[in-house]
């Protein structure tokens, strides 16, 4: 039987990787820290992607290898930096390419950079608008950011401004679930792992709305696709405290 992997342990794995404040070298930072290569570089950048398409046979066999190779050192190896290089190797081969800029928003979230997140996933649904993952997180980027601008405005209620944010949260987590249509390979995922990760963010960002019956519903859908591996006590009890679970 095929290992499928959680799309996003997040709450463990971001705590494991933004403990630390070392500088990232370029080859850490996606597309190499945004910078003009020299023609050196250059040159051997392309001597590298020819020889990982030389081995692989294709061009489009070498990006896939790569890009899953990206995911087997996050997700089997805890070792999101060579992910990171991975990705950018990746880059190399196909610089339009939904998965390499999803994978660099994706370790750029976990690294704790929601800002510099949103517009990495945005350029992976600019390539692939049904990017069922780069919707999800990309939402929970919104959810983030409206959750730290609650905390800036120290507020006992979300305002319209932190809610206005938190709706554009819930589409996005609405159009990932349709979406979601079908597991991938690449990011060794299930389809029931995507959505059960997809439920369960959208729960979060309807319970920090006020939306607490809906929250219970999306806790459902997302336990019913194996959600007990990726929901939260803690979250469950807190919405719990808000609101009862609903008894079928």
């Amino acid at each position: 039987m095929k290992k499928y992997f959680n799309p996003l342990v997040f709450s463990i794995v971001f705590i494991l990787c933004s403990g630390y404040s070392r500088e990232l070298s370029a080859n850490e930072q996606p597309m190499y820290g945004n910078k003009p290569f020299t023609e050196e570089q250059k040159k051997l950048n392309d001597q590298v992607v020819s020889e990982v398409i030389k081995g692989a046979g294709s061009k489009q066999a070498a990006l896939e290898r790569t890009i899953k190779l990206a995911w087997q050192y996050f997700y089997e190896k805890n070792d999101p930096e060579t992910a990171m290089k991975r990705f950018n190797q990746a880059w190399l081969i196909d610089p339009n390419n939904d998965e390499v800029f999803y994978g660099f928003g994706f370790l750029t979230s976990v690294q704790g950079k929601t800002a510099e997140a949103i517009p990495l996933y945005k350029k992976a649904l600019e390539l692939n608008p049904n990017h069922p993952m780069a919707l999800a997180n990309l939402a929970r980027s919104y959810k983030d950011k409206a959750y730290d601008l609650y905390l800036k405005k120290r507020m006992g209620e979300p305002d319209q401004e932190v809610k206005t944010i938190l709706g554009e949260a819930v589409t996005l987590y609405e159009k990932a679930s349709q979406t979601a249509t079908t597991g991938s390979a690449l990011r060794l995922t299930s389809l029931e792992s995507d959505l059960s990760y997809i439920y369960y963010q959208w729960a979060v960002a309807l319970e920090f709305n006020g939306e607490y019956a809906k929250a219970w519903q999306k806790i459902k859908l997302s336990r019913k696709n194996g959600g007990d591996r990726v929901i939260e006590p803690g979250f469950i009890k807190e919405l719990s405290r808000f609101m009862p679970e609903p008894q079928e």
